[in-house]
């Protein structure tokens, strides 16, 4: 299927301020919890992860960071009271991350106004459509984690005059 040129701009342009603007509503969360973006965005893929519970290993390479930020990360998560860190009983070398019952509710609190309305619109749209973006996003966080996996570097060094 062949795109128009008008379209795939504004595509572009969509996920451009998609980007930007889930950025500044997970500092906007990230700040109401007391955290900083880094520890928000630990803690939700910690959550989504289809791998339960999580360790700090699989979250260092979720998210992409080192070991010791995932570290630093984990420890003020603990300090604000989301989740613990325990010993895999099966595995004394293993820590497993777990989240502090309640503490699901906090946060689903400061993202229930915005999931509402995702809610109705997702309502809005009939299954074909639904499908179509379910594919849309599928792909989209394909490629993003294809990219990183080959760590190909994303920009080139600007030269500072």
């Amino acid at each position: 299927m062949t795109h128009a040129p008008n379209e795939r701009v504004d595509i572009v342009r969509l996920r451009f301020m998609l980007g930007v603007k889930l950025a500044a509503f997970n500092q906007f969360v990230a700040a109401q919890l007391g955290l900083n973006v880094t520890d928000l965005e630990c803690l939700e893929a910690a959550y989504y992860d289809e791998m339960q519970p999580v360790t700090p290993g699989r979250l260092s390479k979720l998210m992409g960071l080192s070991p010791g930020s995932i570290t630093t990360s984990l420890k003020n998560l603990e300090r604000a009271g989301l989740i613990t860190r325990e010993t895999d009983p099966t595995d004394g070398r293993r820590i497993l991350l777990r989240f502090i019952p309640g503490s699901r509710a906090t946060i689903n609190a400061c993202f229930e106004p915005v999931n509402r309305n995702l809610a109705d619109l997702d309502g809005t749209l009939g299954g074909e459509e639904m499908e179509s973006v379910k594919k849309y996003f599928f792909g989209l966080l394909k490629i993003i984690d294809d990219h990183m996996t080959e760590n190909q570097p994303v920009c080139l060094t600007l030269k500072r005059s």
